[in-house]
Order: structure tokens, then sequence, then C-alpha cells
């Protein structure tokens, strides 16, 4: 009967072994998780602003371009205007004088 006992003591203490090992195992293994989520998301994060600036810098570009081009229409048109005004400036200005007097 004593050795019976002693054998169920035993039984229960590495029972109690098995369970803290368990236990500190699952610890491990969550702090572990929670280890490689900050991870990943740090990464992703990183990647992403990278990608972000990528855009920024892609999307200046495209914008610079339409504005230099806005820029060189504008000066063409400027200078046709400019160009028009020197050819018909005189005929104009007789014609407004002739609506005037007459």
């Amino acid at each position: 009967m004593q050795d019976l006992l002693k054998k169920i003591i035993e039984m229960d203490e590495q029972a109690r072994k098995i369970e803290q090992q368990a236990k500190s195992e699952k610890l491990a293994s969550e702090a572990e998780i929670d280890e490689l989520r900050e991870k990943i998301y740090n990464d992703y994060i990183i990647r992403a602003k990278d990608r972000i600036e990528k855009n920024i810098a892609v999307d200046k570009a495209h914008a610079d371009e339409k504005l230099a081009a806005f820029e060189k229409e504008a000066e063409k048109l400027k200078s046709d205007m400019d160009n028009k005004y020197s050819a018909e400036k005189e005929r104009w200005v007789n014609e407004i004088v002739s609506r005037v007097l007459a």
C-alpha cells in the first residue's frame, strides 16, 4: 500500500512537471509569436513606406513632365499671339479708327 501511494505521488509530481513544462513552452511560443507578428508588421510598414516614396517620386516626375508640356504650349501660344499682333496691329488700328470715325 505504501508503495502504491508512493507511486501515485511520484506520478502526480511527474504530471505537475510535465504540466509546468507545457505552460512554459506555451508562454515561450506566445512570446515568439508576438515577436514574429511585430517583425512582420514592421517589415510591412517599411516596405509600404518605401513603395509610397517611390510612387511619390514617379508621380512627381509625371507632374513635372506635364507642367513642362503645359508651359511649352503656353509659351508657343503666347509667341503665336505676339506674332499675330505684330503682323496685324496696323490693320487692326486702322480698322478701329475707321469704325469709330464712321
